[in-house]
């Protein structure tokens, strides 16, 4: 679990991890989190900041098998990482770690960030395949949005094609063998970006061209999560209806 923290304070957002995530996919939680600014602005709306002992309450909940804490502004070497995509490897970094002190290899990584709700259980291990990595679609494109989401909207935006896309940084479960390109995907140059063709600059382009250089496959699977919303962020037009709660 990695980036800032935002709406992990709130009950819903961590118990969901532990009772949809955790309870159902067991394994050690590693925990990087990101400080942020006194203040920020997502979308338009300024959002304010927590103090690092607001969240203490959900993580003792959870209870990491490891917690840092990044300083704000901390790339961690990478170039251009404003979407934090560095903490990954971080991440990685600690797993690595763990597994080499004891001698074993997980069989997954769960790649997720501490401001989801989970409201549906995830699948169970032996659900999940080992040759291929399972991401989120995005549910801004209309036929990605899972059934029960009945409700139109005037101003939705027309769906998405196969050529012009990327792959969305909210949440994916990797098998332990193809994690390490995925991972490190702020530190990976040269990547071919064409291939998302109208989307070519956007960070999440990044993550479907390091896959396609590693030659690794991925599948889009219908995971239901969701970014905890404060309240006020979702008064504004700019907000995504179909991967944000509020």
């Amino acid at each position: 679990m990695t980036g800032v923290p935002r709406t992990l304070y709130k009950e819903e957002v961590y118990v969901s991890y532990r009772r949809q995530a955790l309870n159902i996919l067991p394994g050690d939680l590693f925990l990087i989190l990101q400080r942020m600014k006194t203040t920020e602005v997502s979308h338009g709306v300024t959002i304010n900041a927590y103090a690092d002992d607001q969240y203490q309450t959900a993580i003792n909940y959870l209870s990491p098998k490891k917690l840092e804490w990044i300083s704000i502004n901390d790339t961690l070497g990478a170039v251009n990482d404003a979407f934090g995509y560095a903490k990954w490897k971080r991440c990685l970094d600690y797993i690595e770690t763990v597994e080499k002190a004891n001698r074993f290899r997980y069989d997954f990584i769960v790649r997720t960030r501490p401001d989801l709700i989970i409201p549906k259980d995830l699948p169970t291990v032996n659900l999940l395949p080992h040759d291929r990595i399972l991401i989120n679609p995005y549910y801004e494109c209309s036929e990605d949005i899972p059934s029960g989401y009945t409700q139109t909207w005037s101003d939705h935006q027309a769906p998405c094609d196969n050529k012009n896309y990327g792959l969305s940084d909210m949440f994916a479960i990797i098998p332990r063998s193809l994690a390490d390109p995925y991972m490190n995907v702020a530190y990976t140059q040269n990547l071919p970006r064409h291939i998302c063709g109208s989307r070519a600059s956007h960070s999440e382009c990044a993550i479907r061209a390091v896959l396609v250089k590693a030659n690794i496959t991925f599948e889009l699977w219908p995971f239901i999560v969701k970014i905890s919303r404060s309240a006020q962020f979702c008064k504004v037009q700019e907000w995504n209806r179909f991967n944000s709660w509020c």
